[in-house]
Formats: structure tokens, sequence, C-alpha cells
């Protein structure tokens, strides 16, 4: 791997304009610069055109928000031989940036992997068991999509990207890629806006997310859960 990476970021955006300028903002002040694709399936689509137009990335539209398919269309378009599925609501500095160089640079092994998540920031009742969780999600647990999972172009290919699945595609794609070959979850953690927890609840989130990963687990289809979860979908709330 040269000093310099070739680093792609793919942004699925729904109705996320409010987070999309910050978001753009952070990644391209990034150094080196990386590549940046926003796959939008907004209900308006000016805002997030005019935006994307405005700084300067690549835009690609969906009529209806599928995560999978979106993550999927933005990788065609991606020109880096690393791939970074980035959410507009999570955050991104160039400590995280310079953590993923120097991986890269330093393990000629790795195919790819996830930050580590800031849990403490979304469930705070979880403090005493932060330790335990941090040793699972860098050993076996589920690399989800709001840890910004990242990729070897190349490997993102063999293994059939995110299959075009509504919902489930980071926990389907997480369990592929630790099969397929090593992968690391670095830090510094992540952290995400926490308005789906003030909505809802922390708890009654959490149940609601291992419900649906179980669910899955067991075979549940992931146009089923989309159904289940999203009844009548606008964003990715």
């Amino acid at each position: 791997m040269t000093d310099k990476l070739n680093v792609s970021f793919i942004v699925p955006c729904c109705n996320d304009y409010s987070f999309l300028r910050e978001c753009l903002g952070n990644l391209l002040s990034l150094k080196p610069m990386p590549q940046v694709v926003v796959s939008d399936a907004s209900t308006d689509r000016a805002p997030v055109r005019s935006l994307c137009n405005e700084f300067g990335v690549k835009l690609i539209e969906f009529p209806e928000p599928s995560r999978g398919e979106q993550l999927d269309a933005g990788a065609a378009l991606a020109e880096g031989g690393i791939l970074v599925f980035h959410h507009a609501d999570t955050e991104f500095t160039q400590k995280h940036y310079d953590s993923l160089n120097d991986l890269f640079r330093n393990d000629s092994s790795v195919l790819g992997g996830a930050y580590l998540k800031d849990i403490v920031a979304l469930y705070p009742f979880m403090k005493l068991f932060a330790w335990i969780h941090k040793i699972f999600t860098m050993h076996i647990g589920t690399m989800y999509g709001d840890q910004s999972i990242f990729v070897l172009s190349s490997v993102f290919q063999e293994l059939g990207g995110f299959r075009g699945m509504p919902l489930m595609e980071d926990v389907s794609f997480s369990s592929r890629l630790r099969e397929y070959g090593p992968v690391k979850v670095i830090a510094p953690p992540l952290r995400s806006s926490n308005r789906k927890f003030l909505k809802e609840g922390h708890i009654k989130r959490k149940i609601k997310n291992v419900w649906l990963v179980f669910l899955f687990r067991i075979g549940v289809s992931p146009q089923r859960l989309n159904e289940l979860y999203y009844p009548n979908r606008k964003t990715y709330n």
C-alpha cells in the first residue's frame, strides 16, 4: 500500500440534509482528500442536489430508500481502492482518517473493518460494561453501518457488496467480511447523532435493534423486516 491512500466515502442519504452539509465539509477537509459519493433517496431531491454541486461530489439518486441498493450503487461510482461506507449523521475527523491510513499502511493482510462505537454516548447506563463491548466488537461482534465499515474495493466486489438489501445489509456484509479474511475494528470510537434514541428511548431502541437482528439471524427476510421496521418509510429514522 502506498503512503497516499486512494479512499472513497459512500454516504447514503434519505432526508438527511441537515446533517449532510457538515458531513461533506468534514470529509472534504481530510488530508489527503478522499473522493465522496452521495447516494440519495430523499423526498425532496433539490437541496441535496444543490449541496453536492456546491461541494463538487458525485451524486446518484433513487426513487425510494433502500440502503443496500444505495450503498452498492455508490460503490459502483467510487474510484478508490478503499471504500468507506459512512452515515451522514456520524462524525469523522482527521484522527479517524489517520487511523485508517495507518492501518492499511502498516498491515498488508487487513481486508477491511470498522471503527469502534462510542456506546456510552448512546447508552449511558452501559458505562461499566464498555470494555466488554469493546473487546467483543474488536474480535467477533457485528460491524454495523454507523461504525463506518471500510473494505478494499476488490474484496467488496468479490463478496458481492451489500446485495441490494433494504435492511440488515450491514449485518450480512459484516458476517461475510469476517469469514473472508482479517479485519480490524479500530479507534478512535465514532459518535453518531442520538436523535433516534431521544425519539424512541434508549432502552426501547436497543431492544428493537436486537430483536430485528435476531429475526434476521433466524431467517426472516430483509424485505419483511424492512416492512415491519418502516411501515411508512420516509427517512432512515
